[in-house]
């Protein structure tokens, strides 16, 4: 009887826990940093010279490696059976650059010109299927869209910026959740995002004068650790 007894309330906590709702449940805001690369690959120059013929130059790859600064809005529903969805957006707000990267046109292996890359206003907007181990623990994924700026500028002689072309394309994630003290919480999340091509073009003013066009490869991935408030 009493083992009927202790197994029947043991059920009944079972039970309980496993319907009782996340404490994620509502909507949030949240500030984020850490570590975040960018890579710029297969990015080749075409120079044209006005009443000339294009040349184009090497191919090359740079990167940025640095801490960016990201601020979050959203909200998470509760689901059946511990699952949970969020909806939410982030921005980040610094301005990351790219290493220098040296290219020389064919034919013409003696100047090298060097270009940075300028990734800027990233919008995201995602999805985030979670499960709760615990009331105050959460696990999640993120699928979502992601927007951002692509410009280069000459950091050694005669080009203007490019214009900042809108890159769009998609992100990917993983994150953890735990509440710290009522409202207050503290996450770890990792990232990649992958774009389409920028169309970049500038104009530069040495000699005849004439235009740089580049359209290369955009993609970054990044780790994240940060705190967050369930309103």
């Amino acid at each position: 009887m009493k083992i009927n007894v202790l197994v029947g309330s043991f059920a009944v906590v079972l039970s309980c826990s496993a319907v009782a709702q996340s404490q994620f449940v509502g909507a949030y805001g949240q500030l984020s940093t850490g570590y975040e690369n960018n890579t710029v690959s297969s990015a080749q120059l075409t120079g044209t010279d006005y009443g000339s013929a294009p040349n184009k130059t090497n191919t090359l790859t740079t990167t940025s490696t640095s801490a960016p600064l990201v601020l979050g809005l959203g909200y998470t529903f509760n689901l059946k059976n511990n699952f949970t969805l969020g909806l939410g957006v982030d921005y980040s707000a610094l301005t990351q650059d790219t290493q220098s990267a040296g290219f020389y046109y064919f034919g013409d292996s003696r100047n090298t010109y060097d270009y940075k890359f300028s990734i800027s206003n990233r919008v995201n907007a995602f999805i985030a299927p979670g499960y709760a181990i615990a009331q105050d623990k959460l696990f999640y994924a993120k699928l979502g869209y992601s927007t951002q700026s692509v410009q280069y500028s000459q950091t050694n002689c005669c080009s203007s910026p490019s214009n900042k072309a809108q890159v769009n394309g998609y992100l990917v994630g993983l994150g953890y959740k735990q509440f710290i003290t009522k409202g207050l919480y503290g996450f770890a999340e990792a990232n990649y995002y992958a774009f389409g091509r920028p169309n970049l073009s500038s104009s530069y003013s040495d000699g005849p004068g004439g235009t740089v066009s580049s359209n290369p490869n955009v993609n970054a991935y990044n780790f994240l650790f940060g705190l967050g408030y369930r309103f």
